[in-house]
């Protein structure tokens, strides 16, 4: 009977030990904050994750791109090539022309913007072609006639070479009179005898008949040629105003306010007021 009783009585501390404890407000702010701080480490790692898949799929789409581009510059070059040779097979007979008129071009066309850099208005630039269009059509018509049909009542194929080259030296040594007076007389006098050696070699061309295809390609070269000289002619002939090109790449008024400003500072302060 003791037994039991005494089991009957020990069987409630029992039941009451086995009840949980409830956690106090540190624990609960601890698990609470652990929690927390895992929620964070887990939102930080699924955006690294992200940026990580983000970051490989801009490096793919800058490599895709860049090819891109690369296959869009070789397409463009290819046209502009392709053009100018069918123009040179097409219209001149033979793509050698338009490899040699396409250079000219694309070479003088850097050449007027490195001089439009400097110093050479839209104005000029047209100027310079009108005279380089002269200076072409001139070459093309010293090509382009048939001095053998000219000097047909002649007898010999002397006379047709030369009054081509008679033609060509009195044409082109006027030319060149003309674009060397730009620079005064004693250019004038050179430009005048560089164009009389290069018109007696444009009428020893032109006596063997090129033909007017070919006449028109040699002008159109020389049209290309004479554009960017004259173009810098034009620049070149009262030298270049260093100062205005000064002005306008270097900030001369931000420059000049700051010397201002630091001189203005330097009197307001005492050392500087009492020296």
């Amino acid at each position: 009977m003791a037994d039991r009783s005494s089991s009957k009585h020990s069987s409630p501390g029992a039941e009451g030990a086995a009840e949980p404890r409830a956690p106090g407000l540190g624990e609960q702010f601890g698990r609470t904050r652990s929690a927390f701080l895992g929620l964070i480490a887990a939102h930080i790692d699924l955006a690294k994750a992200e940026f990580a898949e983000i970051g490989g799929e801009i490096k793919r789409a800058a490599a895709l791109g860049g090819v891109a581009l690369v296959l869009l510059f070789l397409a463009g070059m290819l046209i502009v090539v392709g053009l100018l040779l069918f123009l040179g097979e097409t219209i001149f007979g033979s793509i050698g022309w338009g490899v040699l008129d396409g250079a000219e071009l694309l070479l003088g066309g850097a050449a007027l913007l490195i001089f439009a850099v400097i110093d050479l208005s839209w104005g000029r630039a047209f100027s310079a072609f009108l005279v380089a269009l002269g200076v072409g059509l001139v070459v093309t018509g010293v090509l382009a006639v048939d001095w053998t049909w000219v000097s047909h009542h002649y007898s010999g194929m002397l006379a047709a070479i030369v009054l081509a080259v008679l033609a060509g030296a009195v044409f082109v040594g006027l030319v060149g009179l003309v674009l060397g007076s730009a620079f005064g007389r004693g250019a004038a006098t050179a430009g005048f005898f560089a164009g009389l050696v290069c018109g007696v070699l444009v009428g020893l061309l032109a006596s063997a008949g090129p033909g007017l295809r070919v006449a028109s390609a040699i002008g159109v070269a020389t049209l290309l040629l004479f554009w960017p000289i004259v173009a810098a002619v034009f620049v070149f002939r009262h030298g270049i105003d260093t100062a205005k090109l000064r002005e306008r790449f270097v900030p001369t008024q931000t420059i000049e306010t700051t010397k201002e400003t630091i001189e203005w500072v330097r009197e307001q302060l005492p050392h500087a007021r009492k020296s």
